[in-house]
């Protein structure tokens, strides 16, 4: 029985950081894409969405590794979980500057809004 019950956690762990990671690389290829346009001034935003959406997966990633220990394993998710909510912030930006059309902002913010209510539900369990 517990094994089925630690077998379930990690799926559901491997579930949330594939689709953490997932979203990761969207926003790498959408940012890419579309920051092609960019004047160069404007590379610090791309340059913070980057870093961001890559420390959500990092923190997560180092979140599961330690998840043995309930202070680290907490730390780790509410960090990534921070960052969840600095690459929305971003986006903000990134929107409003018109540097992201609505409707890839709407996409990306809807499933980092998805990724932090995830993480914060990992921090209240």
């Amino acid at each position: 029985m517990l094994q089925e019950i630690k077998k379930e956690n990690e799926h559901i762990d491997f579930e949330l950081y594939r689709f953490v990671f997932e979203t990761a690389v969207e926003i790498f290829e959408e940012i890419f894409e579309t920051s092609k346009r960019f004047p160069r001034e404007k590379i610090f935003l791309i340059d913070q969405l980057r870093r961001h959406s890559k420390l959500v997966c990092i923190n997560l990633a180092e979140a599961w590794r330690a998840k043995k220990d309930k202070d680290i394993f907490l730390d780790k998710i509410s960090e990534a979980a921070q960052e969840a909510s600095r690459v929305q912030n971003c986006l903000k930006f990134a929107v409003k500057c018109k540097f992201l059309g609505n409707d890839v902002y709407r996409k990306l913010d809807s499933k980092y809004e998805d990724i932090f209510e995830m993480l914060c539900d990992g921090v209240r369990t």
